[in-house]
């Protein structure tokens, strides 16, 4: 006899740290099924951040006065107290996701890649595994964007390094290299180039690397800033401000690199890819399940579910509502309670513990914050 497939209220795709933050609320409501599908393993996403990169907000074990930590995804704890860094590198947070789900009990399937999702009808999702078929009557996406960079920004991208593919900076051993990139990893790229001694000439579309904005999401962050106002002291560092990269061309000796404006550079070394990632990131996985806008950003209702799949939720970075950019961890999980609790009215279940002590709730403050949309 055919052993029936796992049935459950909601299941989360992706155990990194949106998809463990929703998890750890989700757990919260009394009597709801859930289960997390990690395609790898719980440390893998951090764990392909190159060696030397650290985060660039700043954890600090406030949590005792009542201010929890910038990058904690459980309330209860901090990753300034765990990996004994202010700025901890990916590997270290990694091992604090791992004992976050081990000190909670969480339910997380590892390595279950997702192939296939369907919509049964108009109440079950199907997700088709490697494990088998898992079935739920909610479904939340939460896989980041990390492991999907956007590999081809522009004709003969395929000859440049991607950030996301490096995972080693010390492995780089020649002279010189040319960044392509305006932010926080190009800059991550370029001073980690020139601690190794290189010689780094940066490419940068902007016309200033210093933009004013009080929105943390748009400008350098404080961290990159101070490092980059270091670096920049250095003659082996090089800026090109104003410069739309469209094309790198491969030649017998070099890499021709062309902007919009007709000029062009050569590089013997294959040029540093920081140009970011795939528009949705892991959403781009089931892509006819969301409706993208003009400029390929997924459409949300705002209870952050699919505006053409009912009970189909994003959470994590890629989630946005205009201008309002959730792309910090402390940024996104602010957005857990709201949704947890819609699960729990749909299902008809008691989400009082949510409002007992919700300690991502009421940080922003509108006439405080100025201009920042979090």
């Amino acid at each position: 006899m055919k052993k029936p497939s796992p049935y459950f209220d909601v299941i989360v795709v992706s155990a990194s740290a949106a998809g463990i933050g929703i998890a750890l609320m989700l757990q919260k409501i009394p009597g709801l099924s859930f289960t997390v599908l990690k395609s790898g393993s719980i440390r893998e996403s951090f764990r392909r951040w190159p060696k030397q990169t650290r985060f660039i907000t700043p954890s600090f074990h406030s949590n005792p006065y009542g201010l929890v930590d910038l990058n904690a995804i459980e309330e209860q704890s901090s990753p300034a107290l765990f990996c004994q860094s202010e700025h901890p590198c990916g590997e270290h947070y990694a091992e604090y996701l791992k004992a976050v789900v081990s000190n909670e009990y969480l339910p997380v399937v590892q390595h279950c890649r997702v192939d296939k999702v369907l919509k049964e009808n108009r109440d079950n999702f199907v997700l088709e595994t490697q494990q088998g078929v898992f079935r739920s009557q909610y479904l939340i996406w939460a896989t980041g964007e990390f492991q999907f960079p956007d590999l081809a920004p522009f004709p003969g991208a395929e000859h440049a390094i991607h950030y996301a593919n490096i995972s080693d900076w010390s492995d780089f051993n020649a002279e010189a290299y040319t960044v392509i990139g305006g932010y926080e990893s190009a800059i991550d790229a370029s001073i980690n180039l020139l601690a190794s001694g290189h010689h780094v000439h940066v490419l940068m579309k902007e016309s200033d690397w210093n933009k004013q904005s009080s929105d943390p999401s748009k400008t350098l962050s404080p961290y990159s800033l101070d490092r980059f106002n270091e670096a920049i002291q250095s003659e082996r560092l090089t800026i090109t401000f104003d410069a739309n990269i469209q094309s790198i061309k491969k030649t017998a000796d070099a890499y021709i690199i062309s902007s919009e404006d007709g000029r062009q550079w050569s590089s013997n070394t294959a040029p540093i890819l920081a140009t970011g990632f795939l528009s949705g990131g892991g959403a781009k996985q089931i892509a006819h399940l969301w409706e993208w806008d003009e400029d390929d950003r997924i459409l949300l209702t705002e209870a952050d579910e699919s505006t053409c799949t009912p009970g189909l939720f994003l959470v994590g970075p890629q989630v946005r509502h205009d201008e309002q950019l959730y792309c910090f961890i402390y940024k996104f999980r602010q957005r857990f309670t709201q949704l947890t609790e819609l699960l729990a009215l749909c299902l008809s279940l008691d989400s009082s513990a949510l409002n007992a002590n919700n300690p991502w709730a009421g940080q922003c403050d509108e006439e405080q914050c100025g201009d920042c949309a979090c």
